[in-house]
């Protein structure tokens, strides 16, 4: 993976647009570059567009809180402070970031990412962002879709976001830091750094579902404490209570059943004395009916009576009435018969008349026919006249529009005939001219080929020696540069010697000086304890001083003030004020002397691998300056003086390209003269064979028109003669078809109305025939009807007479009344009749059964008989009985419930004590389950498990930092050979050995301030490794980590760059260290300009 080229525009600081070509000089020149400027300036810009480009996100702003801390936009919109696009510049419409860089396939990508506000105004809101990648190999875009985009991304560059960070971006200080920490906070950077945090969450996951199986057995635990069942006893005094209890309620149940069972009989019997009530008030119901319907059963009897006669009496009823309607209707016939007899004699007169007309039509007809014969005649030769007019005119039609378009189409013949001779002509002249003096095509073709050739191979050969004279300029430029360097390091070598032995000197004056004060101190105080201290602190309690006689000493511990104390004292002060100032100076010497030794031992082992990298560059010069020796055109090279070389290669290779493409394109225009002029030639062929042809073709279309011009005339004199004569014949006529349906039309009309005479004629005789007919029928129908009418009369009144209660009235009543209604007054009676007898059955069943059922319960005496069973000497038993009993039931009840009750609780407990223990049972296999869960998660947690994480974070740490070490140790072996990092002290700490000590296992805390910066870096580049897998890493970002170093550290961080370049790497090294600005000439420089704007420039060394 390697970055070729970042271009970016309005980003925080940085207005832009800014581009920076990593593939262009002096980027592409420099293994080690840095991006530099004062603190805020915006240094981390270029790297936030570079992750802004590739991932949409920054590091710095993933950390950011998210929705909890809004920031406001334009208006009244607001972003959270980890949206990327808060790093559009203010005042801006839009901004971008784009990144080119080199795929784990070889290939080239861009990646871009873009935002703009709406309309393209910096007021408008925010919109989208929009990221997009394409393949600058093929020019093709893979995707502008956000999810795509993603997805792509990681495959092409071969880095997910966070390998990115850990792998490219290095942050060097995190690793200062990781070395000096204790085990516990390595653990939680390291964890961080290789972004495996999963093992901490699986220590907390084992720790807490350890946890929760013991809280669950324990659960279970105090649930079965609390729901034990009853004992051996206790269950058999429950099962003695309720067995009782059940025995008690048995016997109550019982009597309870037949108090119920008398109850039943009660409630029976009113049930069966209310059935017979309402049966006696049935058969009232019905005999009531029955006597309302005595009018009814007369007419009843009176239909009865006149159903046999009923026939003729309703006949003779309706005699009247149909007789005078037919004698309405006959006299009717008789006007319409008279009617159709002159209407007969009017239709006969019209058809007479139409038959006349008919045959005048008939007549008229056939006299015209010999004169029809020859207008037809004459039509059909016209029409025939017309058609081979017509004929011949389309002819002389069609063939003038074809000698018009063979005209046009000679026409255009002629001019691409024109246009291809011309350019013929005109590659004839160009072949001439480049063939010039050679004999021909093949020798100016051959001529212009090794002239190509030669200019191509001298372009090859100058690129060639442009190339090694680079080498060779580079080679001599890192030689004098090296040279430089060593003479530098060598004089301060020689400088730092010499403050060396000044260091060494004044080390030996100071600790000199430092001997004689503590001598001298110590004298004087060695005379002063004779005298006085020495005495004092010989006292002892109950012993004579040596001095008074005395045996108390209350100046033993705490000797009273006097001058002597107080300038003994003074004289004291004064000594230690000396001997720590001579000390003081002892150190400072010698504290010199150590950082001038540790910078000349690191100058030294610099000027010892400068005087090897210069041997080095010393042979790479030679080598350059040999290869460039053995080109060919090295003596026209050397010939030019050597501040004008370049140029000269320039013009030389501009002129030798100019010479090639000439040559090139004698040899294109050749190959296209030759391939234009043979289909030229071909064409033209084939135009003249065209011509030819069409020619021909117009000449004979000439003579066809003239043949035609000649016949149209008399064709044209003969029809108008023919049709004049026609016109003649045919009169009023339009043709003679016209005239034919002139005639037949007539001839049709009058056949048509004497048709319809004949029909009108035949229709009045039809009409008159059946008025006739009609007319008879209905004489003959009076004459039977009065007949029947007579004999009616005859015989009904003897019937009559047989009959004499039967009134008109009543007769004529019932000779009205309608079937239904009669039917009606029928189906009632029976109705009537059948309910009161049902009535009177159900009553005698219902006496029966209240009877049998009373007749066991002992009510009356025996000698009393059964209907005493329903007198009120009866019914007052039974009304006696049923209080009686409604007493013993209210009695029966507090009992009966009470035994209930009793044997519920009963029953309650020992069914309680059952379910006791089944749950026991059950929960038994259930706790046995959760005992061996927490068994198994409480084994795996007393492994890996913590509550805070701990413990399987160290063990996986310590794998990880396992491969850590051997990565940083690869790592380190190239930057210094004298250290390697191990294991030691505890489970996660860090020794370094030193080779040069005899493999000496040191701290990591006695590490120099330069040697820490190794070792970090080492671990850095390892982490890098780990995060990269098998993937190559050409471009490296390190920021922070060099603002503290100390000179001869910061001379040791620099070797350490040189070495990572050396190895094939791009370093890009963000500091604002002075130092090393001056170090390192090609730069990236971020210059404040005020106002929170900001340039960056490139500078080259």
């Amino acid at each position: 993976m390697k970055i070729l080229a970042l271009r970016l525009a309005n980003l925080a600081s940085i207005p832009g647009p800014l581009a920076l070509d990593f593939t262009a000089a002096p980027l592409s020149d420099a293994g080690l570059f840095a991006i530099t400027g004062p603190t805020g300036a915006g240094k981390s810009t270029l790297l936030d567009a570079l992750c802004l480009a590739l991932y949409g996100g920054t590091p710095r702003l993933r950390q950011a809180p998210g929705r909890e801390a809004p920031l406001p936009d334009v208006g009244d919109a607001t972003l959270n402070t980890a949206d990327p696009r808060t790093l559009l510049r203010r005042g801006t419409a839009s901004g971008f970031a784009e990144v080119d860089f080199l795929g784990r396939d070889g290939r080239r990508y861009r990646a871009r990412w873009a935002v703009r506000r709406a309309r393209e105004k910096a007021s408008g809101r925010l919109q989208a962002v929009d990221q997009s990648l394409r393949d600058l190999d093929d020019d093709r875009l893979l995707t502008n879709q956000k999810r795509e985009f993603d997805r792509l991304l990681p495959e092409c560059l071969g880095l997910t976001f966070e390998q990115f960070t850990r792998a490219v971006l290095l942050a060097q200080s995190e690793f200062a830091a990781f070395l000096k920490a204790d085990d516990n906070e390595r653990s939680d950077l390291l964890e961080r750094l290789t972004g495996t945090s999963e093992y901490s969450a699986i220590s907390m996951a084992a720790y807490r579902r350890a946890s929760e199986a013991k809280k669950a057995v324990e659960t279970i635990e105090a649930r079965l404490a609390d729901d034990l069942p009853a004992e051996a006893e206790a269950r058999a005094e429950l099962e003695r209570a309720a067995e009782t209890t059940q025995r008690a309620l048995t016997d109550l149940q019982a009597h309870s059943a037949s108090l119920q069972a008398r109850q039943r009989w009660h409630e029976q019997d009113d049930q069966l004395n209310a059935s017979f009530q309402r049966g006696q008030h049935d058969v009232d119901t019905a005999e009531d009916a029955w006597s309302a319907l005595v009018s009814a059963r007369q007419d009843q009897a009176w239909r009865r009576v006149i159903l046999p006669r009923r026939h003729q009496l309703t006949r003779q009823a309706a005699l009247p009435g149909e007789l005078e309607a037919l004698e309405a209707n006959h006299q009717k016939t008789q006007r319409a018969l008279t009617d159709a007899e002159r209407a007969q004699e009017k239709a006969r007169f019209a058809s007479e008349a139409a038959e006349r007309t008919l045959v005048e039509a008939g007549e008229a007809r056939r006299q015209a026919e010999p004169a029809l014969r020859e207008a037809r005649e004459l039509a059909q030769r016209l029409a025939t006249q017309d058609q081979q007019l017509a004929e011949l005119e389309r002819t002389h039609e069609e063939r003038r529009r074809r000698a018009a378009a063979l005209a046009e189409q000679r026409r255009q013949a002629d001019a691409a005939h024109a246009r291809r001779r011309e350019q013929r002509d005109r590659w004839h002249a160009a072949l001439e001219r480049l063939i010039g003096d050679h004999d021909g095509l093949d020798s100016a073709r051959q001529t212009a080929q090794r002239a190509h050739d030669a200019a191509a191979q001298r372009r090859l050969e100058l690129g060639e020696l442009h190339g090694r004279w680079q080498d060779a300029c580079r080679a001599e430029q890192a030689h004098q540069t090296l040279k430089t360097r060593l003479a530098d390091s060598e004089q301060r070598l020689e400088a730092l010697l010499g403050r060396g032995q000044a260091a060494r000197q004044r080390l030996d004056d100071a600790e000199r000086h430092l001997t004689s004060i503590q001598a001298f101190v110590e004298r004087s105080r060695a005379v002063r304890s004779e005298s006085v201290a020495r005495l004092r602190e010989g006292l002892a309690e109950g012993e004579p001083c040596p001095v008074c006689g005395g045996l108390e000493h209350p100046w033993r511990h705490r000797p009273p003030a006097s001058p002597e104390a107080a300038q003994l004292a003074a004289q004291q002060a004064e000594e230690d004020r000396q001997l720590a100032q001579a000390q003081d100076q002892r150190d400072r010497a010698y504290q010199q002397r150590h950082d001038i030794e540790g910078e000349y031992r690191a100058l030294k082992a610099s000027v010892t691998q400068q005087g090897e990298d210069l041997g080095s560059a010393d042979r790479q010069r030679a080598e350059a300056q040999r290869t460039l020796d053995a080109h060919p055109l090295q003596p026209e090279l050397s010939a030019i003086a050597a501040e004008e070389r370049e140029a000269w290669l320039g013009r030389q290779r501009q002129a030798i390209e100019a010479q090639r493409d000439e040559q090139r394109r004698i040899l294109d225009e050749l190959s296209r003269a030759e391939a234009e002029l043979a289909p030229l030639n071909r064409a033209l062929h084939q135009d003249e064979i065209e011509l030819a042809r069409l020619g021909s073709q117009q000449s004979e279309l000439e003579q066809e028109l003239a043949g035609l011009a000649e016949r149209l005339p008399p064709l044209r004199r003969a029809r108008e003669a023919l049709a004049a004569d026609l016109r003649a014949r045919l009169g009023d006529h339009a043709s003679p078809d016209a005239w034919q349906q002139h005639l037949d039309a007539r001839q049709e009309s009058a056949r048509r109305d004497r048709d319809t005479a004949q029909a009108a004629h035949h229709a009045a005789q039809t009409e008159h025939q059946r008025l006739a007919q009609q007319a008879s029928h209905e004489a003959e129908r009076l004459e039977a009807l009065r007949r029947e009418r007579d004999a009616l009369a005859a015989e009904l009144a003897e019937w009559r007479q047989a009959h004499p209660e039967l009134d008109d009235a009543t007769l004529a009543r019932l000779l009205a009344q309608s079937d239904d209604e009669a039917e009606r007054q029928r189906r009632q009676l029976e109705d009537a009749d059948q309910a009161r007898q049902q009535a009177a059955a159900a009553l005698r069943e219902r006496r029966q059964a209240l009877i049998d059922h009373r007749r066991e319960q002992a009510l009356v005496e025996a000698d009393d008989g059964e209907p005493a069973l329903l007198d009120a000497p009866a019914e007052a038993e039974i009304a006696r009985r049923r209080e009686a009993l409604g007493e013993e039931r209210e009695a029966l009840t507090p009992r009966l419930n009470a035994a209930q009750q009793q044997r519920d609780e009963a029953a309650h407990a020992l069914h309680d004590d059952d379910r006791r223990r089944r749950r026991q049972q059950d929960a038994q296999a259930e706790l046995e389950a959760a005992r061996a869960e927490h068994r198994r998660w409480g084994r795996i947690s007393e492994l890996i498990g913590s509550a805070d994480g701990k413990a399987f974070r160290r063990i996986a740490q310590a794998y990880n930092l396992e491969q850590l070490l051997e990565h940083a140790n690869a790592h380190l072996g190239g930057l210094s050979r004298r250290y390697r990092l191990v294991r030691g002290g505890s489970e996660l700490g860090l020794l370094v050995v030193d080779h040069d000590m005899g493999d000496e296992r040191r701290s990591v805390h006695s590490l120099s301030g330069g040697e820490t910066f190794l070792v970090s870096l080492a671990l850095a580049l390892g982490l890098a490794s780990m995060a990269s897998g098998e993937l190559t890493i050409e471009s490296l970002f390190i920021d922070e980590g060099f603002g503290s170093l100390d000179p001869q550290s910061l001379a040791l961080a620099m070797e350490a760059l040189d070495g990572l370049q050396a190895l094939g790497r791009r370093v890009g090294v963000i500091s604002h260290v002075q130092e090393m600005h001056e170090r390192i000439p090609v730069q990236i420089r971020v210059e404040p300009l005020g106002n929170g704007t900001s340039q960056a420039r490139l500078v080259g060394g």
